[in-house]
């Protein structure tokens, strides 16, 4: 069987804090009611999860809310003995956590060392642009506090990446988001448009706080300040994405891969679901303490969704020259057609702003990756070889060596470490 990725919602939709974009405060129930996991939900899951998953000999597991700090690190201490007891070596289990940072201390962050854990923190900017919307529950601005998080992670050597959610008080901003992310040192970093609707409604229309017009703005300032001189030095997710589709690998962001199979979301009651943008009893899976999940997995509505987005794609979408990088976006963004006419994704204008503007700097990126891979290939076969600057480079590019991938550069770039 494939990896399968799993997504907790550990508190539901429980925070500390009382962001004015947060689309749960928007949503149809509104509530902020904590709703743990049970204990007889973990205890199904696990054995068959690694079960499942025995064969690819990978584990993946997220834990998202809401706030899911909130759970408590005793939670999670009997979470990582449900897991070890369940695994079956040399399996490999990787636990990602999204959380405000607000709560993390020493404690939490030698935990997350001793686990291994990929954090991700969710980070608007620095203090004047973030305070204005992540606030607590008082009115306050918490940047102080989140940045204290930082702080321990990074005493304790946890990896960590940058969430940063794009709204109107951050969209016009880009220069001074990436200045400040640079500053700081942040490698990993990830753009998430504020919804307007909740992602529990499946039959709402689509809607944002920022416009397509806007956001494709956003996205051009982000490349061009990513891309540098041809050798970026951090990560942006959208853009090393881009990358994945024309080296031809597989997407790891749902949002612009061929399908929706991004994994499975477990509820706090055991309900299963194949999208967190469809908790919805239309899409439920079924419940993990009543059906097996290879059951649930495999089902014919499992297979319908995940196939629904190459089958359902618009026409405008199939039709268009970027369909092959783009892939349509979420089918939760697609438009419903008025009037006989055939519509696309709410971020359509984005993307076809974006392209023309970055693919033949990404596709020039990408061939330099496929020639450096080419030209390690070459040294595993030949270890001993030398390498001189002056020499034709292996790869097969037709440049010399120390001006291709010898380049002293490419060191520098993340994509070639």
């Amino acid at each position: 069987m494939p990896p399968l990725t799993v997504m907790f919602k550990t508190v539901s939709s429980d925070c500390n804090l009382n962001c004015s974009y947060c689309y749960y405060r928007q949503s149809a129930a509104g509530s902020r009611q904590r709703r743990l996991l049970t204990p007889e939900v973990l205890a199904a899951f696990f054995p068959q999860y690694m079960d499942y998953v025995a064969d690819a000999g990978q584990a993946h597991l997220s834990w998202q809310g809401g706030e899911p700090l909130m759970a408590g690190r005793e939670f999670f201490q009997s979470v990582m003995g449900l897991e070890a007891a369940a695994a079956r070596p040399p399996m490999v289990i990787s636990n990602v956590i999204q959380t405000n940072a607000t709560l993390i201390d020493r404690g939490w962050a030698d935990f997350f060392a001793r686990y291994n854990f990929l954090v991700g923190v969710s980070l608007d900017g620095p203090a004047a642009i973030h305070n204005r919307e992540r606030k607590d529950a008082a009115g306050r601005g918490t940047f102080s506090r989140v940045m204290r998080g930082i702080g321990f992670l990074r005493d304790a050597n946890v990896d960590f990446n940058i969430l940063c959610v794009v709204s109107p008080h951050n969209v016009l901003e880009a220069e001074s988001l990436l200045g400040f992310y640079i500053s700081q040192g942040f490698t990993h970093l990830q753009f998430l448009p504020a919804m307007a609707f909740s992602s529990g409604e499946p039959d709402v229309a689509p809607s944002y706080l920022v416009t397509a017009a806007d956001y494709g703005q956003f996205l051009k300032q982000v490349f061009d300040i990513w891309y540098g001189n041809g050798l970026p030095r951090f990560s942006v997710r959208t853009f090393d994405n881009f990358l994945q589709s024309l080296l031809g690998i597989g997407n790891d962001l749902c949002i612009h891969a061929e399908s929706c199979h991004a994994g499975i979301v477990v509820e706090y009651n055991g309900d299963v679901y194949p999208c967190d943008f469809y908790i919805h009893p239309e899409y439920k899976l079924g419940n993990i303490l009543v059906q097996s999940l290879r059951d649930m997995v495999s089902s014919r509505l499992m297979t319908e969704f995940a196939q629904r987005k190459p089958r359902q794609l618009p026409l405008v979408c199939r039709n268009c020259e970027w369909e092959f990088i783009c892939r349509g976006e979420c089918p939760r963004n697609w438009i419903q057609p008025a009037a006989g006419r055939d519509a696309a994704g709410y971020f359509c204008r984005s993307y076809r702003e974006f392209f023309p503007y970055a693919c033949e700097r990404l596709k020039k990126l990408a061939d330099r990756i496929s020639n450096y891979r080419r030209w390690r290939e070459w040294q595993a076969r030949h270890p001993q070889a030398s390498q001189l600057p002056d020499a034709d480079c292996p790869c097969g590019s037709g440049i010399k060596h120390g001006a291709c991938c010898g380049l002293s550069g490419n060191s520098d770039c993340y994509l070639f470490r």
